[in-house]
């Protein structure tokens, strides 16, 4: 301390500005969150379906309904929300970032992205996709048939997205991919098991845990877009500085 005072420092006077906050956020909740909180998320969904089954209870039905996957009113909704929020927003920085390092048409690729899934976002809340009705081998999926509508507009969207999966960073692009991939497994594939399955034999627990296990990969994919984002942003040291120029 005597060491400091000789050097004219005040040992008890901060570093920084006391202004100065910095906040961090690490992957490794992300990662944690894909092995642990989803699947304790979807045995919680499980529970609360087989209670609703077998109660009667409008308070506890209600409070059943607040934990089930499947339930677009339900808090794991709300999650899966703000994770398409902030994986947009994540797509976003990403585009100033390589604007930054050079110039390219192929950034927009970003905002593109972002803007997507903030649509996604939208379409988790208002519902819009189960609007989209085409009869299709006499209404197979039995009320889901939006799922013919959403195979061509993936198939387009993969085609029109060549391009940049394949320019640099290859790797950063083809991990986003892989959990694309992983979000649409659940979104188009298991889900269409499922509309099969509920026209075959009804809504009973073995359906119920088919919507469980859609919803719970339709998560993981989206998790793991932010966890490769947020690995992304570390390792290249990305930061946002607010500031204003008024002040002096």
């Amino acid at each position: 301390m005597s060491d400091l005072s000789d050097r004219g420092v005040d040992p008890f006077e901060p570093s920084r500005s006391p202004k100065d906050f910095d906040l961090k956020f690490s992957s490794h909740w992300m990662r944690s969150f894909i092995f642990y909180g989803i699947p304790s998320i979807s045995l919680l969904s499980v529970c609360m379906s087989f209670i609703k089954g077998r109660n009667d209870n409008v308070a506890v039905i209600e409070f059943a309904d607040r934990f089930i996957l499947n339930n677009e009113a339900s808090i794991p909704t709300l999650l899966s929300i703000v994770l398409m929020w902030m994986a947009s927003q994540l797509c976003a920085l990403n585009y100033f970032y390589y604007q930054k390092i050079r110039k390219s048409r192929l950034n927009l690729y970003w905002i593109a992205s972002s803007l997507f899934l903030l649509a996604m976002a939208y379409d988790e809340s208002a519902q819009v996709h189960e609007t989209l009705r085409w009869s299709v081998f006499g209404d197979i999926l039995n009320g889901q048939s939006w799922i013919f509508v959403g195979i061509p507009i993936v198939g387009v969207l993969g085609v029109l997205f060549i391009p940049f999966l394949l320019s640099p960073p290859r790797r950063l692009k083809m991990e986003i991919g892989k959990g694309a991939a992983i979000f649409v497994l659940g979104a188009i594939v298991i889900e269409g098991v499922g509309g099969v399955y509920k026209a075959n034999l009804g809504m009973d627990f073995t359906y119920n845990l088919l919507t469980v296990l859609e919803e719970a990969t339709e998560l993981v994919g989206v998790s793991y877009v932010n966890l490769v984002l947020l690995r992304h942003a570390a390792e290249n040291r990305i930061s946002i500085d607010f500031c204003d120029h008024a002040e002096s």
